[in-house]
Formats: C-alpha cells, structure tokens, sequence
C-alpha cells in the first residue's frame, strides 16, 4: 500500500560570530571573524513506517570558517519479507482414458450424493471433469480415449477386438475427447473385461505420439480381468489375470505410468473359481494389481462408489502434476517511493555564506543550486528499497564580506526541513 504524508521539524545547528576590533559598518572583512558553535542538535525524523531521516553537522572548523552537514535518508526496514506460494504444474503430455465398457458397468445403478445412476455414467461424469481440469491446466495436452470389454463373438475374446480406439488419434481438441467419452456413454461392448488387450490398445495409441515422456494410462474399471479365451469353466483363471499382470509390469518397464481405479472390488467369493479354497474378486485383483502399498505398477487406487468423483477429479489429477513450492519477495512492497525532501536557509546564511556540495547523494538528485525563490534545496528520490539508505554533504563557507548585524547573533543553519 502506498502511503503519502508531509512532515515538518524545525533543525537548529546554531553557531555565533564574533568580531574584534568592531567598527560600524554595514558590511565588514570576516578576516578577523571568530565563528563559535552554540548548539550541535541532530534533525531527526522518523516517516512511515520505516523511514528515518537525519541532518546532522559533520564537521566545523573554526579558522576556515566552514561547516560541513549531511543529509541522509534510510528505509530501515530489513528487507525479510518472503512468503511461499505453492502452484501444479501439468507434468503429463499424453494420456489414455482407459475406460471399462463392459455389461457389468452398465447394469450396476448406485447412489451417490442421493442420485441414482449407473456405475457407468458415474465414471464417464467424472472422466468429463478430469479433462475439463487438464485443458485448463494445459491447453496442449494430448488425449485419447480407449474403451475395452469383449467382443460379442465368445470364440474372438482375447483378440484385438476386446478394445476399440474412440478417438482415431491423439488429441489436444477439447471437444473431440469429451465428444469420444459421449461415445462410450452411448453402447456397450461384450459381457466380460479384458483389462490386458485394453492396456495394450491404450499403448498403440500413446505410441503414435513422438513424445517419449510423460505418457500415462488411466484405467477405470468395475471388473477384474475375465475372459472365455477357452477356458470356459473358469473366467477368472490364470490365462487372464497372469499375461494381464506381465502387461502391467511391461509398461511400467516402457516409462509408461499406468494409473488404475478399480471400483467395487468386493470380498465376496468368486463362485466359479475352482481353486480351493476359492477367491476373493479383492485377492484377485491384488494378485494381479498388487495393493495401493505396493502396486504392480504405477498407482493404484481401490474405491467404492462413493469415491469415484473425488478419486478420478482430484486424486488422479494431482498424479499428473506436481507441486512447486516458490518463494515470492514481497520487499518492493516495503520500499520508500516519491520521497521529496526540503532543506530551507533562513536569509542570513544565504546573505553571509558561500553554499557547495561535498559529496552526491546515492540515490535521487538533488537541487544544482539554492533556489532562491524559497531559499531552499531539493532531494528527490524516486525509490528506496528496504534496507538502502543514501546521503549527502554540503557546506557552507562564510563569505568574504558579511552583513554587521551578524556580529553576536545566534545563527541558525536552516529554517526547517519538509518530507513529503
């Protein structure tokens, strides 16, 4: 906040002279002048919060008949003023929403936050607002949208045509990736999920990126890995869940980083395993996954319904960003600025003394010369950081010749000073 204010304070650095032999005249030789010092008072002004400003007599001597005085203007504050701001930065370049269109997400209906709706669309919802976030965090972002399942014909499950490719590329089009989710919302493929042909189709898709880093596969699911592939007593055997595995492991051995949400995983048995004693879809799915601990790879999130929003939108998103942590320097907010600073003589020392700078201020300008109008000098100083301080020395010389009324009169240097 800028703050303007004017002070005044009046500065006496008084000194005496004195003459021997006094004729009267009106004007005398200062030759045999003695010039003695009265008062030595120290003009100091405190503006603002941190401004100090002090005039002070830095030297006098008497058989020259000079005094030397200096000006100086400091902004004591320290200067330690830093607070840390945090901000996400989008570290993901490509990512695959691997989303499960399989029968199971479509005929589950479940309530959250009092709604009825399908699993499916809860998903998509959600998917939706993760995008939202990514374009506004990064408008260059690549995105693609992969769903699997299983194809319709039974004798085909296991093959490439267990996942379509919504999105024909990549995209970094807003619209195209939500219009791609409005696909998916929109059908359903087979009954049964083949997590490993979809991770292997989201692969394809971020491999048509020339991008090496930063690609990521999000999978979202209600299933653990089943298929016919012929061994139609068991869906839910090893011919699916350990090439699936050694998918999973792949990938993240590729720098791929999968990020899975498996919704629903009960501690139910499966009822038609045939491993004794029989699983459950949970310890499959840690088989496979492993557990949030310690995944397979990348991240892994285990979740109920009621998670699904906050897990894709805000969980999900943090995994594709990372947080920087900054340090902003709020000192220029503390700096002096527009400091104008007056010194005004009072007629007998602009009468009776020769006026000369000593030295230039640090900082600012200051008046070439005594203006006579108003017998004073100007300081200005456009700015004073915190910490900085700046000053100047002039001097005033006792003319040759000096007005007689002098003689024994208490001589102050100056009127007063002004800070504005």
């Amino acid at each position: 906040m800028k703050k303007s204010f004017k002070i005044t304070l009046a500065f006496l650095i008084s000194f005496m002279i004195i003459f021997s032999n006094y004729v009267f005249a009106d004007t005398i030789s200062s030759s045999n002048a003695t010039m003695k010092l009265v008062e030595d008072n120290v003009c100091d002004i405190s503006f603002g919060t941190y401004g100090q400003f002090e005039k002070k007599m830095v030297n006098i001597d008497t058989e020259k008949k000079t005094i030397d005085l200096s000006l100086t203007v400091t902004n004591k504050d320290d200067g330690n003023h830093t607070h840390q701001e945090t901000n996400s930065e989008l570290i993901a370049g490509n990512v695959v929403l691997l989303l499960d269109n399989s029968q199971s997400m479509s005929s589950n209906t479940v309530t959250v936050n009092g709604q009825d709706i399908t699993r499916k669309q809860l998903i998509l919802n959600s998917a939706n607002t993760l995008v939202t976030k990514l374009f506004e965090a990064n408008p260059k972002i690549n995105i693609g949208v992969v769903e699997f399942a299983t194809s319709t014909s039974t004798s085909n499950e296991g093959t490439d045509e267990d996942a379509i490719i919504v999105t024909p590329t990549l995209s970094n089009d807003e619209d195209t990736v939500k219009n791609a989710l409005n696909t998916v919302s929109s059908t359903t493929m087979g009954p049964r999920t083949d997590i490993q042909v979809g991770l292997q189709t989201a692969k394809k898709l971020l491999d048509t990126s020339t991008d090496t880093d930063n690609k990521y596969i999000i999978l979202l699911t209600d299933a653990i890995p089943n298929t016919a592939r012929g061994v139609t007593f068991d869906t839910y055997s090893t011919a699916t869940s350990t090439p699936t595995k050694e998918t999973l492991t792949s990938l993240k051995n590729d720098g791929i980083n999968v990020i899975s949400m498996l919704v629903s995983m009960s501690t139910e048995k499966i009822a038609v395993s045939k491993e004794d004693p029989q699983p459950t879809y949970r310890e499959v799915a840690e088989r496979i996954f492993g557990t949030e601990e310690n995944p397979t790879a990348g991240t892994l999130y285990y979740v109920d319904d009621k998670d699904v929003e906050d897990t894709v939108t805000n969980k999900i998103y943090k995994n594709l960003t990372k947080t920087n942590t900054i340090t902003i320097d709020d000192s220029s907010q503390y700096a002096l600025t527009d400091i104008v600073i007056k010194d005004y003589f009072p007629d007998n020392i602009i009468n009776n003394f020769d006026f000369a700078y000593l030295t230039k201020p640090e900082k600012g300008t200051v008046s070439a010369e005594v203006d006579k109008s108003d017998n004073s000098i100007t300081w200005t100083i456009s700015e004073l950081k915190a910490g900085e301080t700046a000053t100047f020395t002039y001097r005033l010389k006792l003319k040759d010749n000096i007005d007689s009324n002098i003689i024994a009169v208490n001589l102050p240097t100056n009127k007063y000073v002004t800070i504005d």
